[in-house]
């Protein structure tokens, strides 16, 4: 079973009542999505992740108009997950591309978040093998298992990640399966 992300917005620190009221949009939106991906309703749960993605600032948009907008850290953290959780849907949904871009995404957004780069491992791993994306896929594994957030019940599925890719990488395997994932929290 994949698991998804829950926090609870009593984790989150106070802040200004706009950025409140956002905060509490995009968990609204995440709560969504995790009941329809539960239930296997994958376009209805990417729909519902991608409601609460769209009250993130657009970081390419930030770059064109002065300095890049900041991110409250609650505010971060939360769109993190939901970036995370809507790129496991796509990943279930057998779309690695746009899986690929929203755990890039969740891990710029916040680089502690160890999910966010296993999921980037993941998603390069379900694509076919390049040596680019065999190498990015290592990097990524290797940067989940130095998170200090990754439970140490991970441990063994991020080793497995780091041997496959490496494997993959070594052998140039065009035909190499991606890792396991349903024993893996994805």
């Amino acid at each position: 079973t994949t698991e998804i992300y829950t926090l609870s917005l009593h984790d989150a620190l106070p802040i200004c009542a706009a950025m409140a009221d956002a905060l509490e949009r995009l968990a609204a939106f995440k709560d969504e999505g995790n009941v329809h991906y539960k239930a296997g309703e994958l376009k209805d749960a990417i729909a519902s992740y991608s409601k609460g993605v769209a009250l993130l600032p657009d970081a390419e948009d930030s770059e064109d108009e002065g300095p890049p907008v900041e991110l409250d850290p609650a505010m971060r953290k939360q769109g993190a997950i939901v970036l995370c959780n809507r790129a496991a849907a796509y990943m279930a949904d057998s779309k690695p591309i746009p899986a690929l871009a929203d755990a890039q995404r969740a891990s710029d957004v916040d680089p502690s978040n160890w999910k966010a780069h296993w999921r980037v491992g993941l998603a390069l791993m379900m694509m076919k093998p390049r040596l680019e994306r065999s190498e990015q896929a290592v990097a990524a594994f290797e940067r989940a298992r130095q998170c200090e957030a990754l439970p140490a019940g991970e441990v063994e599925n991020v080793e497995q990640g780091i041997a496959r890719a490496k494997y993959r990488l070594k052998e140039g395997q065009d035909a190499l399966d991606m890792p396991e994932i349903g024993r893996a929290h994805v």
